[in-house]
């Protein structure tokens, strides 16, 4: 079973934790690699590591850097952007019941780095979402 089906599972059972969140990301790197939608995305995008955090808790980073995605677990050493935000937020998010801006706007995420580079997660996350069958970010 792939990571796409894993996270699948867990999302429809209601057993997404944030122990998933390599897992998530490897479920990225997979569909990265096979859904031509965001293969076109990710060869519009800049280079860019984007790493999102719950800190004390779990982290992981994606790779963009010539139109191709990688994933990996645990923090990056010289990422271009960090997201970091509490347990709640980081599990809503990732399986849609928190809205990405409303939070950004509350506090509840914090972008360290460059604004613009984290906004390519957005687009990124809505087309994994399809895959995943949940909407990712939210509005």
């Amino acid at each position: 079973m792939g990571a796409v089906d894993e996270i699948k599972k867990k999302i429809e059972n209601k057993q997404y934790e944030l122990k998933d969140l390599p897992l998530f990301m490897k479920a990225v790197e997979e569909v990265a690699a096979t859904n031509e939608d965001l293969q076109d995305e990710l060869e519009d995008q800049d280079d860019v590591i984007i790493m999102m955090e719950v800190p004390g808790i779990v982290a992981g980073y994606m790779e963009i850097k010539d139109g191709k995605l990688t994933a990996g677990e645990g923090k990056h050493a010289d990422p271009t952007v960090t997201i970091q935000m509490n347990e709640d937020v980081a599990a809503g998010l990732l399986t849609g019941e928190v809205d990405t801006a409303s939070a950004y706007m509350a506090g509840d995420i914090k972008i360290v780095g460059e604004m613009a580079k984290a906004m390519a997660l957005r687009s990124i996350l809505e087309i994994v979402g399809e895959e995943l069958g949940v909407e990712m970010g939210g509005g």
